[in-house]
């Protein structure tokens, strides 16, 4: 998860669209936060469209549209945050029994990160 791959990369970006709109009072447009961010306005909206999905953000069409926080950053937590990047995830075949048990491992980590995930909040991100 600390590490330069994708999917951490990722995920810091999804804390980072969170803690910018957690500071913007009213909406924000995605082209103003990928010039804040510096990242490409496609990705970003990728990355919002989970959260949408999830219900942690709201859309506004429009001239004065935007995203905002559906809710409190004191009420969402990196868990949910996390939750947004297993949207992607698809599976395109039945796995074979050592996958099975990797994946089983797998989910055990999964399960142990989101319970130290949901301690912190966006509001404790600076």
């Amino acid at each position: 998860m600390l590490d330069n791959s994708p999917g951490a990369y990722k995920f810091r970006t999804t804390l980072s669209v969170l803690s910018l709109l957690a500071k913007k009072e009213g909406f924000m447009s995605s082209s103003e936060m990928a010039k804040l961010l510096q990242i490409h306005a496609v990705y970003l909206r990728k990355i919002i469209s989970q959260l949408l999905k999830l219900g942690l953000v709201e859309a506004k069409e429009g001239r004065v549209g935007g995203y905002r926080l559906k809710m409190d950053a004191a009420s969402i937590s990196l868990a949910d945050a996390y939750e947004a990047l297993k949207g992607d995830k698809k599976s395109t075949c039945e796995p074979h029994q050592t996958w099975r048990t990797l994946k089983q491992v797998t989910n055990d980590i999964d399960a142990c990160m989101m319970n130290h995930l949901k301690k912190y909040k966006i509001s404790d991100l600076e």
